[in-house]
């Protein structure tokens, strides 16, 4: 069964030759497929960095924004499972496996635990929350995956959403009651937002945001309170 592995990038260049240096080892071994969906925005040598791997689809979105990217990508994917991956976050050595088990199980979608890469008491507690459904699960770098008719039947990602749009998307999966598994073989996703500011900090906002998310503020508004917060790039 193939997987299609849809990256969207945004001047992520030094993330993405990490990220294609495994996925493309496991490619030489596994029906999976890898797409690299680039922000029209992008202004890095990510199209390049492509190049230096096999194996890799690469192309530039028409419309810039992460869920647009991704649905661009999911359109030209050949797989039967869509596999969703943020550049800086490493899938587990078993994600194949997994994966197929948890469609094979009965599951239309899921996402992934995950870890840190860096080891701290206090991200260990922040990894801890995501082994489990909850109402943070879901989103952010948790690599969500859907069968292709399950993404079709959601109509993807809403574009509307230029930030959320993952947690919105988990929204209609329980909304419509959609089977869905959280794989425990971790994922490892990359500590920068909290080396450059604070554990405390980081929690905060995103807790914030994820408030006025709830409430309905509207996403554009959302992007910029994070962006004016955090003063990262999203």
């Amino acid at each position: 069964m193939l997987i299609s592995i849809i990256i969207p990038v945004f001047n992520e260049q030094q993330n993405l030759a990490k990220i294609l240096s495994f996925l493309s080892e496991e490619a030489n071994k596994l029906p999976i497929e890898i797409i690299v969906s680039n922000s029209p925005e992008s202004i890095d040598e990510s199209g390049m960095i492509c190049k230096e791997f096999n194996k890799i689809t690469h192309f530039d979105a028409t419309i810039k924004g992460r869920a647009a990217q991704m649905n661009e990508g999911a359109a030209k994917a050949k797989g039967d499972i869509l596999l969703f991956l943020h550049a800086d976050v490493i899938l587990p050595r078993d994600f194949y496996h997994q994966v197929i088990l948890a469609i094979k199980e009965g599951n239309k979608a899921g996402f992934f635990a995950y870890k840190f890469d860096k080891e701290t008491f206090l991200l260990k507690i922040n990894g801890s929350f995501t082994k489990k459904d909850g109402f943070f699960a879901g989103g952010g770098d948790q690599c969500q995956f859907f069968t292709k008719e399950t993404f079709k039947v959601l109509n993807g990602y809403n574009t509307a959403f230029c930030i959320m749009e993952d947690f919105e998307m988990m929204d209609k999966v329980r909304k419509q009651k959609i089977p869905f598994k959280i794989i425990q073989s971790k994922a490892t996703v990359s500590a920068r937002k909290y080396e450059a500011n604070s554990w405390l900090k980081v929690n905060l906002i995103n807790g914030y945001v994820f408030l006025k998310y709830r409430l309905g503020v509207n996403p554009i508004q959302l992007r910029k309170t994070y962006k004016g917060l955090l003063r990262e790039t999203v």
